[in-house]
């Protein structure tokens, strides 16, 4: 093909795209054109009321309502966070400022026409009836937001429980909108009840209703749709450590036994310590922000400062109720505070994972619960010798391996020991003491302690000598009482 051939090729191909790009310039109506050109129009816009700014701002006339109102609290938030670099002061300023009414907003023009607008329906279902577009010198009045007495709150059979803005001419089905309707994995949820209370707040009436009803409600009403109980919940178990697939779990509600669960989570690992495994349940308050705390820990989410500090206090509360009424000398109070501490840390089920593969042990049989948290540690094989010996520390287990044994890999007594009868196997389930010198024979298992007593350093001169006149000045009493009867 010559050159002259290819000439005419692209300048049949330049007037094509021409031809297609002048029909579309000509199909554009002037509504497009005008439209595209407004949006280059700067135009002015006040806002008023409860508000994080007022005053005067400027838009564009193809702005709309919602997105004005939000750009500009989003920037004035953010210039008056911006200079403060204490923490406690943010978060306060945030929260004043983070929230205001989207509902019964008027938005009054030049012309003298106003328009009540509701944000927070438009929000919902993009009816933009309630979004409209601003025009210059239009007034934006934000009225104020007061959830603690003007306000409508729902639950129960819902999608989402919620508390929102009372706005005068809200019905049930407002009420139901904001809530995301009725959730239907309830059954029987044809009612509700309205709880209304007077003025003085003394008096409270129930009103019962349809969910198809239009019933008006009033500021404070909160209403709940009732149902059927439901037992098609998410019942499920957290199962950590060494199992092959460590994490939740789902269960039937009291149907799924121990044994169940753990094959769902594809069983134990090689490393898996089923002497030391442990089961944790919701037996009270403090066991149950435990059990969200392991939880956050698996989730890798940090728990905030104030469940800690919440934490702390429940174990104070729970321990001073312990007191009360208890009857306990004072020489009594060591040991029982430090097994009431233990029972508030604890609170593990007492089961034997070594079991679970028995069928007819109670282990294999046990229940669990929704919420449950089963912890499988790392087989530890190795014994912890320390106290009065050469060397504290780990020691690898050896099967047949005496406590004295693992004393000489310790390095043997030191000058301070207390002797062979002060010799004790800590059982490392149990945390058992046992005597070594009172068993012939004791099964030490990976895992246990070994502790050593250690003498009692000899006193000073002074401790005897305070003992002595103590006691000396007592004999004094006594003899001088019976002088005087004499």
């Amino acid at each position: 093909m010559t050159k002259q051939f290819y000439k005419y090729i692209i300048l049949v191909f330049i007037c094509l795209v021409t031809t297609n790009l002048y029909a579309q310039i000509s199909n554009t109506n002037d509504e497009q054109i005008t439209s595209s050109l407004a949006g280059l129009t700067r135009i002015s816009v006040t806002v008023g009321g409860d508000f994080i700014v007022n005053g005067s701002f400027p838009s564009s006339s193809v702005e709309r309502l919602d997105q004005f109102i939000t750009r500009l609290h989003q920037n004035s938030l953010f210039t008056l966070l911006s200079p403060i670099k204490d923490p406690i002061s943010v978060e306060a300023i945030r929260k004043k400022y983070e929230k205001y009414a989207e509902r019964n907003i008027k938005v009054l023009s030049t012309d003298g026409t106003a328009q009540i607008v509701d944000l927070a329906k438009f929000r919902l279902n993009g009816d933009f009836t309630n979004n409209p577009y601003l025009k210059n010198g239009d007034v934006i009045v934000i009225t104020p937001l007061d959830l603690e007495t003007n306000f409508i709150s729902i639950d129960g059979a819902v999608n989402k429980p919620i508390k929102f803005q009372f706005v005068e001419g809200d019905d049930l089905q407002t009420a139901l909108f904001f809530a995301r309707g009725i959730n239907r994995a309830y059954s029987i949820t044809d009612s509700v009840e309205i709880y209304r209370l007077d003025f003085s707040g003394n008096q409270s009436e129930i009103i019962k209703e349809s969910t198809d009803s239009n019933f008006p409600l009033n500021t404070g009403d909160r209403i709940v749709v009732l149902f059927d109980e439901m037992n098609k919940k998410d019942f499920k178990v957290l199962i950590l450590g060494e199992v092959k697939r460590p994490g939740y779990i789902s269960i039937s509600k009291n149907n799924t036994k121990i044994i169940d669960a753990i094959k769902l989570a594809g069983g134990f690992t090689e490393k898996a310590s089923l002497m030391n495994a442990e089961l944790i349940r919701n037996y009270d308050s403090f066991n149950y922000l435990k059990r969200e705390a392991l939880e956050n820990i698996f989730k890798n989410t940090p728990v905030p400062l104030e469940e800690e500090e919440r934490l702390l206090n429940i174990k104070l509360i729970e321990t001073l109720r312990m007191y009360r009424n208890a009857n306990l000398q004072i020489r009594d109070t060591l040991f029982f505070n430090i097994d009431n501490k233990l029972r508030l840390l604890d609170g593990y089920s007492q089961l034997d994972f070594r079991k679970l593969e028995v069928d007819t042990s109670f282990e294999s049989n046990f229940i669990l619960k929704d919420d449950d948290v089963i912890i499988i540690p790392e087989k530890q094989d190795q014994v912890y010798v320390w106290g009065g010996v050469s060397q504290n520390g780990y020691f690898d287990y050896v099967e047949n391996f005496s406590v004295w044994d693992y004393i000489q890999k310790a390095g043997g007594y030191t000058e301070i020991a207390y002797g062979s009868d002060e010799v004790y196997l800590i059982k490392g389930k149990t945390r058992d003491w046992l005597v070594a010198e009172d068993y012939d024979s004791l099964s030490i298992e990976p895992g246990d302690f070994i502790y050593v007593k250690k003498e009692r350093p000899t006193e000073e001169f002074w401790f005897y000598l305070s003992r002595v006149g103590a006691i000396a000045a007592i004999v004094a009493s006594v003899a001088t009482v019976i002088l005087v009867f004499k």
